[in-house]
């Protein structure tokens, strides 16, 4: 897949981007990874293809770097657009498959264990948790969504 860094640099201000370092340094992502987006931006804007980078991933899209931009670059939303380059290109932490398929197989990315299951009870909680998609049309649905990417064979892909 060819990256169309006129069309990303375009539609997410980077151009406008003068390298102040207000995102770097105010990204909690940043302090403890190695999230640099001011790098990224620079790379992109420069015609670097980024979408092999590690870092992309470690975004947790808090949008703090894009709220106190001075000359407003959309720098949350251009590495949510880069990520979804890089994962249509199989570039990705496979940790995500693994919740993807949780999600797919229990509607849950954190599916119940057994000793889960025993402290519920022991608390009088419900069996399954609020968050567990109890409508089934709507979990066909997801999982029609999840079939029409091909996550099943991006799934066996990544265990290979």
């Amino acid at each position: 897949m060819a990256l169309d860094l006129p069309s990303i640099i375009k539609n997410f201000d980077l151009r406008k981007c003068m390298q102040c370092g207000k995102c770097s340094a105010s990204c909690p992502a940043g302090f403890e990874s190695n999230l640099k987006t001011r790098m990224i931006i620079y790379m992109a804007k420069s015609g670097i293809d980024v979408l092999d980078l590690n870092e992309l991933w470690s975004c947790t899209t808090c949008y703090t770097c894009q709220e106190r931009c001075p000359k407003g670059v959309k720098v949350t939303d251009a590495i949510i657009f880069l990520r979804n380059l890089a994962a249509r290109r199989g570039n990705f932490p496979r940790i995500h498959l693994t919740a993807i398929k949780a999600i797919y197989d229990t509607s849950n990315g954190f599916p119940l264990t057994p000793e889960i299951s025993k402290i519920r009870s022991l608390l009088g909680l419900s069996k399954e948790p609020a968050d567990v998609a109890h409508n089934e049309e709507a979990l066909s649905k997801f999982r029609r969504l999840m079939e029409s990417i091909d996550i099943i064979n991006m799934i066996r892909e990544a265990q290979k």
